[in-house]
């Protein structure tokens, strides 16, 4: 997957999450960090390989175990900024909610990445989620700075391999802004996010 389409899958995700938890809608702020988690890995990885320090564009961020670092890391730190901060501020609210968005951002980038070689039976594709007990797998597009990469792609958005899957998180989105707005005019409770 490429970043639009990490971080549509992402919202799709924590808006299901959202739903099924029965939790308050995403929107706002709570899409920060979904947003950073979303993209991590990938941050991290695709740098470090197009330089040499890593092997594989999927490795050291895109384990699961880096995922449960990261995510432990972000939750200690929303922790402490909540107990410094004043109960109803807005820095309380957004670290309520930062742990479990950050998290659904960086589980659902490794999701991203493995659904294809999963379905298509390749399993040792996939090995990069136990990274480093298992070595990953190279791939081509490592030798390609990833910025190059990303601009060759977004040059012909209408070729994106996750276009579909943009253009139902937008439209999914657009969608919940509609509903939260639509209830704030009628004087309805929102489930609404800060």
């Amino acid at each position: 997957m490429f970043p639009l389409g990490h971080l549509a899958f992402a919202y799709l995700c924590y808006i299901t999450v959202a739903a099924v938890t029965r939790r308050a809608l995403p929107a706002r702020w709570p899409l920060l960090p979904l947003a950073v988690g979303s993209q991590l890995p990938d941050l991290i990885d695709k740098p470090l390989a197009y330089y040499g320090v890593l092997v594989s564009g999927r490795s050291a961020a895109h384990s699961v175990l880096a995922a449960g670092l990261w995510i432990v890391g972000v939750t200690l730190v929303a922790q402490v900024v909540r107990r410094r901060a004043a109960p109803d501020s807005w820095t309380a609210q957004f670290s309520a909610v930062t742990p479990a968005t950050f998290a659904i951002g960086y589980l659902s980038h490794l999701v991203g990445d493995s659904i294809r070689p999963v379905l298509a039976g390749e399993y040792t594709e996939v090995g990069f989620l136990l990274w480093p007990l298992i070595a990953a797998p190279r791939y081509t597009g490592d030798n390609v700075a990833p910025w190059i990469r990303l601009l060759n792609m977004y040059m012909q958005p209408l070729t994106h391999p996750n276009l579909p899957l943009i253009v139902i998180a937008g439209a999914v989105f657009i969608s919940v802004r509609v509903w939260l707005a639509r209830d704030k005019r009628t004087g309805k409770p929102s489930r609404d996010s800060h």
